[in-house]
């Protein structure tokens, strides 16, 4: 997936030494387009409070988030990792409340022109090995826990990806 995200980040490049448009003509656009949808899609018939959270027991997260946030808890009890991406979108994935007997988790967590909060267990240790392209992943971890290591893969492109071991460090 990192792939396919640099790829058309090369292509956009390519695109601007041909036509010229630029980067920032490019970026500018796409967030007029998020704003019209959003405005067309984004509110809820309840109002604007868009945290409504949704909770799963899957083994597996596999979670696509576009013009919308994602609200998740995952309460797994054999936790094996999986798939986030986030384009022109947030949200939160909570897995404070898995366990795996697993030594290491992979999730590939991508956010394009979007971010997130990733919220692990306590005793988990983090590593990333996402690629970042105008924007990051800010692990706030203690390095301390001895527990599993969860493997941030994917890529965070003009946006991020926040890793918090507990609910109340926001």
């Amino acid at each position: 997936m990192a792939r396919i995200i640099i790829g058309l980040f090369v292509i956009l490049i390519g695109i601007n030494v041909l036509t010229g448009i630029s980067l920032f003509q490019f970026a500018f656009a796409a967030l007029l387009i998020y704003f019209g949808f959003y405005i067309m899609f984004g509110r809820k018939k309840s109002g604007w409070n868009m945290k409504e959270r949704s909770s799963s027991a899957e083994d597996v997260v596999n979670e696509v988030a576009i013009f919308s946030p994602i609200y998740r808890s995952v309460t797994s009890k054999e936790f094996k990792g999986g798939r986030l991406v986030m384009i022109f979108a947030g949200g939160e994935l909570d897995l404070s409340e898995v366990k795996t007997d697993k030594k290491e988790v992979v999730m590939e967590v991508t956010a394009i022109f979007g971010g997130g909060k990733l919220i692990v267990p306590k005793e988990w240790k983090v590593r990333s090995e996402g690629t970042a392209i105008f924007g990051g992943y800010d692990i706030r971890t203690g390095s301390e826990a001895e527990g599993p290591v969860l493997i941030l893969k994917g890529a965070a492109i003009f946006g991020g990806i926040e890793v918090v071991n507990s609910k109340s460090s926001y």
